[in-house]
């Protein structure tokens, strides 16, 4: 029996062909989502109602968001996977914040394509926010307190007790959520990751001259 000698150039072809698939797959799920929710509300839409809108089956739902919350909130757990890959990819003796700029700076890149579907994400957050919708603040801190015990995991401390991974998690939280609202309010086109780095550099500026005084008291 002859074997087939499989060309490694296909199978990188095939890979790179179904991740594109996916990735129009979950675009297409989150269009679909958010549409629903700006029609009738975020609390009346089902993943079924999703589901047909986006022409897919619940189950392939299931297979890119947990749950309908994922679609509006974000998928923290996926992007969290983000920041745990920056952190692992750093030499032990970089700064934390260096993988956390890292992380976000590739997200920037990621969302620049979607302009249109965060700004609408953004409208239905700001909706809910003002009904007081608990989920936001519970979001919002679940989404701190996993960043902070990511990092603090990585440099092998204990988050109860030091201060460090918090305050850094919240300064990089803090400097992604003001570049995003100046990229969607804008209409310069500039883009989020030209933004970022911008309220980086400024927020590191900031931070060097407050520790300069603090040092000098």
């Amino acid at each position: 029996m002859t074997s087939v000698a499989v060309d490694p150039t296909d199978e990188t072809e095939g890979q790179g062909r179904r991740a594109v698939k996916a990735a129009r797959t979950r675009a297409g799920i989150e269009a679909a989502a958010l549409r629903l929710f700006r029609e009738q509300g975020f609390e009346a839409t089902t993943v079924e109602q999703i589901a047909r809108e986006a022409e897919i089956a619940p189950r392939t739902f299931f297979r890119y968001f947990p749950s309908k919350d994922a679609v509006l909130f974000g998928d923290l757990g996926n992007e969290l996977e983000y920041v745990r890959e920056a952190l692992n990819a750093r030499g032990s003796g970089e700064h934390p914040m260096r993988a956390l700029a890292t992380s976000m700076l590739d997200a920037a890149e990621r969302m620049e394509a979607d302009r249109e579907q965060h700004l609408m994400r953004a409208e239905l957050l700001q909706v809910l926010e003002s009904t007081g919708q608990y989920e936001m603040y519970l979001m919002r801190q679940r989404w701190m307190q996993d960043m902070t015990e990511l990092v603090a995991e990585h440099i092998g401390t204990d988050a109860s007790c030091d201060p460090r991974p918090g305050a850094w998690s919240m300064t990089m939280i803090s400097c992604f959520g003001s570049a995003m609202h100046a990229w969607l309010t804008r209409r310069d086109g500039t883009p989020l990751r030209e933004i970022l780095v911008e309220v980086l550099d400024s927020a590191c500026d900031g931070l060097s001259q407050a520790a300069l005084k603090a040092h000098e008291s």
